[in-house]
């Protein structure tokens, strides 16, 4: 049989096994799992609106906004960006509604209007003026273009949209990068936050020590060879249907258990703070991301340097002027920032939070997490999210007032 008749064989035949899986056992799924974020947000009593913005090369950005709390009327005075990480989306925020304790939710609910932003390729921003998110060329992009285009799109329209001059910004991991490299990028939107607060943020990367992984990224260079010349811009490739597989098989069934403890594999180990009907729902919302996203997370970890993406000396400098890819400038960023950060974060380690607290030049708060598990997701999806993380966050940033 020829290999490229294969891909669509072995699609159809993962879909099938995620089908069957997923219907040997039914009981105890949570009654939200099937819901869209939209359908989550009102099940539990917040208004939800949906927003398109187009960015300044073409991508086709949709964020979700909550104007106000479950008993308020209006919009909230103060609107605030929340940001979600790599292989993440705006439900990163709203699925802890679950148990009540979302932070999109929670924020809603004590004066925040809130925008759940969506990075472009995932669910919710998977289209363009004109590239086809089918093809290879949708996909040539790393979170340097999420942050230059995508986010400081976003902030635009939710300053236009709500009529203030700033707005509070939340960025979990890869929420954190896109922050620091928009402001450092294009330094006239460092007028237009009020704070940030930034949880498990990745940015400088020199402590990497994740076992499971470093490996991999040891031979980057080999790998993304190989993709590039296979012409993969999408991971996991469309023909994969990745989320669907995952969340036939993890919902309900005898594999459901193998799913928690990968989640824990990869997550930095089991915290406590887990709750167990996330899983199915999580699985549900696992976008797809450029192949070149990741091979700049690597390119950071293994140069230890946080840059910029680098083309190779001679491509270098002729888009530079430098061999090297110049670094992000940490130091120019006159934002307020607090930094929030975990002991067991094994994809951002705790010694790289703290180095980028002592750069910074307005690092207000440097806050370790009191769970000595605390992991990478726990800052999402923990079922003690109000007390360990939303209270604090939310009594920081209160103490800064935008000048309106």
């Amino acid at each position: 049989m020829r290999s490229d008749n294969m891909i669509p064989l072995l699609s159809e035949f993962l879909t099938l096994v995620s089908i069957c899986l997923s219907i040997v056992s039914c009981q105890d799924i949570h009654p939200d799992t099937e819901l869209s974020i939209t359908e989550i947000l009102e099940k539990h009593g917040f208004p939800a609106e949906t927003h398109e913005v187009i960015t300044k090369d073409g991508y086709i950005i949709t964020m979700q906004r909550i104007p106000h709390g479950k008993n308020g009327t209006g919009v909230n005075p103060k609107p605030i960006l929340m940001m979600h990480g790599l292989f993440g989306s705006a439900e990163n925020y709203v699925v802890a509604e679950m148990y009540n304790s979302s932070m999109a939710g929670y924020f809603a609910d004590r004066g925040y209007d809130v925008w759940l932003g969506n990075a472009r390729g995932n669910i919710h921003s998977r289209r363009h003026v004109r590239l086809d998110p089918d093809k290879y060329k949708f996909w040539n992009f790393s979170y340097h273009e999420i942050a230059i285009y995508d986010v400081a799109a976003m902030v635009d329209h939710i300053l236009k949209t709500s009529g203030k001059k700033k707005l509070y910004y939340i960025g979990h991991s890869q929420g954190g990068t896109v922050f620091y490299i928009l402001n450092s990028m294009r330094p006239e939107y460092q007028k237009k936050f009020v704070q940030a607060s930034l949880l498990a943020p990745a940015g400088l990367m020199g402590n990497y020590n994740n076992t499971l992984t470093l490996p991999l990224i040891r031979r980057r260079k080999m790998i993304e060879k190989m993709v590039n010349n296979a012409k993969i811009g999408e991971f996991p490739p469309k023909w994969f249907n990745f989320s669907q597989f995952l969340y036939g098989s993890c919902t309900e069934t005898p594999l459901k258990y193998i799913c928690q403890g990968l989640y824990n594999t990869l997550a930095g180990g089991d915290s406590g703070e887990f709750f167990p009907h996330l899983m199915p729902h999580i699985m549900r919302f696992i976008p797809s991301v450029a192949a070149k996203q990741m091979f700049h997370f690597m390119q950071s970890i293994d140069t230890g340097c946080f840059c910029q993406w680098d083309y190779g000396k001679k491509k270098n400098q002729e888009v530079y002027g430098t061999a090297e890819p110049p670094a992000y400038d940490l130091k120019s960023i006159q934002v307020p920032i607090a930094l929030y950060y975990g002991l067991s974060d094994t994809l951002v380690f705790p010694k790289d939070v703290e180095k980028t607290c002592s750069i910074i030049p307005k690092c207000t708060r440097l806050y370790l997490l009191p769970n000595p598990k605390w992991t990478h997701l726990d800052f999402i999806f923990s079922v003690n999210l109000v007390k360990e993380l939303n209270e604090p966050v939310i009594t920081h940033m209160n103490t800064f007032k935008d000048d309106d």
